[in-house]
C-alpha cells in the first residue's frame, strides 16, 4: 500500500505531472454525481446517512469505482486516459464538493432559514422571540402557503417552486457562504507548509486513498488489487454486511449485531458503544499509536472525573445544545484545551506566518507553492473576516457576539481539521458549538434578542460540528501536493466543485420538497435538526445570567492542563499521552468510536510488537480492504432498498 508521497520543494522541478482539463471536468461531473446520490440516498430511498463523516463513504465508494475503472476506460478512449494529477483534483474537488448535501452545508442552509416560520407555533413561542428580529433578507416567509407546500408538499398535484420567495435569502446567504469557503481555503493554504512540510502529519484519511490516486501513473505495473492482503481485508466486513442484509429479506436468518450496545462502566459514568465499527478501524489503523492510546485513555479520564463530579452533585445550569459533549463542565474544558492546541500551534509556525506576511506586504517575495498565493491568502481571508463580520452585523446580531463566534468557529474549524490530519478519526465532532462557547463568554442575559436570533442562524454552518469546509479543504492542499500546476488550477478547482454542488442540493432540495415534501425526506436537518438550533436559543433568550465564571473556569483549566501536556509531550520523547485525546474525550462520535479504538491500538501494538514495521507495511492494504469492504457494504445495502425497500431503506452506516 503506497504511502504519501513527500511534497516537492519547487513545483517547476515537480516528479509530478499536471492536471488537465479533462480532470476538472471529469472532478465537476464526480461532485455532481456524489451530491445527487448524498441527497437521493437519506430524502427518497431513505437509506444510509452517507455524508456524516470526514470522508463520506458515498465519495469513497464512488472514487474506488471509478479508480479501479480507470485501466479499462483507457482502452475505450484516449480522451478518458486520466494521469495521477488529474485523479488527485477529482478527489480534492470531491472531498470538497462532498460537504455540500444534506448534514453538510445545503441540509442545514434551506432547513434553518426555512424553520422559524414555518416551525412557530402559540406554544414554542418563536413569533414572539424570533420574528420581530427577522429580517426579509434572511429567511423566507410563508407567503402563499410557500412554506407550507415546501415541508407538508403541495395539497392538490405539482407545484412549480415559488422562487420569488427563496430568491432575496438564498442570494444574500450565498455572499456569506462565499466568504466562508474563501476563509476556509485561504487558512488552508496558509496551514499546510507547516502541517505537512515542518511537523509531517500522517493524514491517515490520504494514506488510504493514494493507491486509488496512483492508478493514474500509467509507468505503474502493480496496483492495490494485486496485494493479497487486500482481498483479505475487503472480503470480512463486505461478508458480514451481505450477510445482515439477508436477514432484512429473511428475518428468520441470524442477524450479527455488529452496532454493538451502550454500556458504562459505573452509575453516572458516560456510557460507550461496543460497536465495530469497520470504516474507523480501518483508517484508525494507519495512526500513530500514541493517539489512539490518548484517545481512550482520557475517554477514561474524562468520564470519571464526569463521574466524580456527579457523584458529589455538581452540575452545570444553563442550556447546552445537543451537539456538545455529554457533560458541560467536561465540554468547555475540553474546549479551553482545543483553544490552547489551536493557538500553540500557531505559535509554533510563527516563523511560516512571519513569512506569509512579508509575502503579503511586498508582493516581490516567494509567495509560496501552495493553492493560492500567500498575499491573495492573506487579503482573501481579511475581506472575508469583514464580509462576515458586516453581513452578521447587518442581520441584527451585535459586532462583538460575531467576533466571538467567529473566533470560536476559528478554533472549531481549525482543531477539527488538526485532530483529523493527525489522528484518521472518521468521526470527529468538536466537545463545544461556537455559538454555546460565545453566548456564555458573553452572558445570555448582555445580549439582545436581535443578536441571540442571528446567532441561531448561524447554525447553517454547522454541519455536524465537522467544521465544514476546513478539513477538506486541508487535505485537499494535502493532494495538491502531486500536482505541478497547483498553483495556477486547484483553488479555482476547489471552488468550482462548491458551486455545482451548491447548484444540484438546491435545485434538488427544492424540487423534491415541492413534490413531496420536506418533512417526508425524513432526514436530520429538516427535522429535529434544523428545530434544535432555535429551540436552544429560546432557553438563551429566557436565561438572565451575566458572564457564566463557572463555565469559563473550567475553559481556563482546560487550556491549563493542555499547556502541560504540550509541555510534556515536547519536553520528554517518552511522554505517552498525545494532547489530541484531551480535547474531544465524551464527544458523541467520540463515545461511538472509543471502542474501535482501543480494537485498532491493540491490533497495532500487537503487529508491530511482533513483526516490528516490516509487518506493519505488510499488513497497511487491509486498511484499504477493510474501507473498500465496508463502503462496498454500503452501496450494495443502497442497491438493495432501492431495488426492494424503497423509501423504507435501512441505515446500515452510522457513527
Amino acid at each position: 500500500m503506497g504511502a504519501l508521497p513527500e511534497s516537492p520543494v519547487d513545483a517547476d522541478a515537480s516528479p509530478y505531472p499536471k492536471a488537465t482539463g479533462r480532470g476538472v471536468l471529469v472532478g465537476c461531473c464526480f461532485v455532481a454525481w456524489i451530491n445527487f446520490w448524498i441527497s437521493y440516498a437519506e430524502y427518497i430511498v431513505h437509506a444510509s446517512r452517507m455524508n456524516i463523516s470526514h470522508y463520506p463513504v458515498a465519495l469513497f465508494i464512488s472514487y474506488f469505482i471509478f479508480a479501479a475503472s480507470i485501466p479499462l476506460l483507457r482502452q475505450l478512449s484516449s480522451w478518458l486516459i486520466l494521469n495521477s494529477a488529474d485523479m488527485a483534483i477529482i478527489l480534492a474537488m470531491g472531498m470538497v464538493g462532498a460537504m455540500v448535501p444534506t448534514s453538510g452545508l445545503m441540509g442545514f442552509f434551506l432547513g434553518i432559514i426555512a424553520t422559524p416560520f414555518y416551525f412557530a407555533t402559540a406554544e414554542n413561542r418563536w413569533g414572539e422571540f424570533f420574528h420581530p428580529h427577522i429580517p426579509e433578507w434572511v429567511a423566507p416567509r410563508d407567503y402563499g402557503q410557500a412554506l407550507t407546500w415546501f415541508f407538508d408538499g403541495p395539497p392538490g398535484g405539482d407545484v412549480a417552486i415559488p422562487w420569488i420567495v427563496w430568491m432575496t435569502p438564498v442570494f444574500w446567504w450565498l455572499i456569506l457562504i462565499g466568504a466562508v469557503v474563501y476563509a476556509s481555503a485561504a487558512i488552508a493554504a496558509i496551514l499546510r507548509k507547516p502541517w505537512s512540510d515542518h511537523e509531517r502529519l500522517v493524514y491517515p484519511l490520504l494514506s488510504v486513498s493514494q493507491d486509488l490516486i496512483d492508478v493514474g501513473d500509467v509507468r505503474r505495473k502493480r496496483f492495490f488489487w494485486h496485494e493479497k492482503f487486500f482481498w483479505v481485508g475487503m472480503s470480512v466486513p463486505l461478508l458480514l454486511m451481505s450477510w445482515n442484509y439477508l436477514v432484512f429479506v429473511f428475518p428468520l436468518l441470524p442477524f450479527i449485531n455488529l452496532h454493538g450496545q451502550w454500556l458504562s462502566l459505573s452509575r453516572g459514568f458516560p456510557s460507550f458503544r461496543t460497536r465495530i465499527n469497520f470504516f474507523t478501524l480501518g483508517f484508525a489503523y494507519l495512526a500513530n499509536l500514541e493517539v489512539l492510546f490518548s484517545i481512550w485513555v482520557f475517554y477514561i479520564l474524562a468520564g470519571a472525573e464526569v463521574w466524580g463530579l456527579n457523584r458529589v452533585g455538581f452540575k452545570i445550569t444553563g442550556t447546552e445544545d445537543s451537539w456538545c459533549s455529554i457533560d458541560a463542565a467536561s465540554g468547555w474544558q475540553s474546549f479551553g484545551g482545543l483553544t490552547a492546541m489551536v493557538l500553540w500551534g500557531l505559535w509554533v509556525a510563527r516563523g511560516h506566518l512571519k513569512q506569509v506576511w512579508a509575502a503579503t506586504v511586498d508582493r516581490k517575495k516567494p509567495q509560496g507553492d501552495e493553492i493560492m498565493s500567500y498575499r491573495g491568502s492573506v487579503i482573501g481571508l481579511a475581506v472575508s473576516i469583514l464580509i462576515i463580520v458586516l453581513w452578521m452585523n447587518a442581520a441584527g446580531m451585535s459586532r462583538g457576539l460575531a467576533l466571538l463566534i467567529l473566533f470560536g468557529s476559528f478554533i472549531v474549524t481549525v482543531g477539527v481539521a488538526r485532530i483529523v490530519s493527525e489522528s484518521g478519526l472518521i468521526y470527529v465532532r468538536a466537545p463545544m458549538t461556537p455559538q454555546v462557547f460565545s453566548v456564555y463568554s458573553i452572558g445570555p442575559g448582555n445580549l439582545s434578542g436581535q443578536s441571540l436570533t442571528i446567532s441561531a442562524f448561524s447554525y447553517v454552518f454547522f454541519s455536524q460540528g465537522k467544521g465544514l469546509f476546513m478539513s477538506p479543504m486541508v487535505h485537499a492542499t494535502k493532494i495538491a501536493e502531486q500536482i505541478r500546476n497547483r498553483s495556477t488550477l486547484v483553488a479555482g478547482s476547489l471552488f468550482l466543485s462548491v458551486a455545482v454542488g451548491i447548484v444540484v442540493c438546491t435545485g434538488l432540495t427544492l424540487s423534491w420538497g415541492y413534490d413531496m415534501g420536506a418533512h417526508n425526506f425524513n432526514d436530520y436537518p429538516f427535522s429535529s435538526g434544523s428545530k434544535n438550533a432555535f429551540s436552544v436559543t429560546i432557553n438563551k433568550m429566557r436565561d438572565t445570567r451575566g458572564v457564566d465564571l463557572q463555565r469559563l473556569s473550567f475553559f481556563g483549566g482546560g487550556a491549563a492542563v493542555m499547556g502541560l501536556l504540550l509541555f510534556l509531550r515536547y519536553r520528554f520523547p517518552w511522554w505517552p499521552l498525545h494532547p489530541i485525546g484531551f480535547t474531544i474525550p465524551l464527544t458523541y462520535p467520540t463515545r461511538n468510536s472509543v471502542f474501535a479504538i482501543l480494537v485498532a491500538w491493540i491490533s497495532k501494538s500487537v503487529v508491530l510488537r511482533i513483526g516490528g514495521v516490516t509487518l506493519y507495511d505488510r499488513t497497511r492494504p487491509i486498511c484499504l480492504g477493510i474501507v473498500v469492504g465496508y463502503s462496498l457494504g454500503v452501496g450494495m445495502s443502497f442497491l438493495c432498498d432501492y431495488i426492494w425497500f424503497f423509501g423504507d431503506g435501512h441505515g446500515v452506516h452510522s457513527w
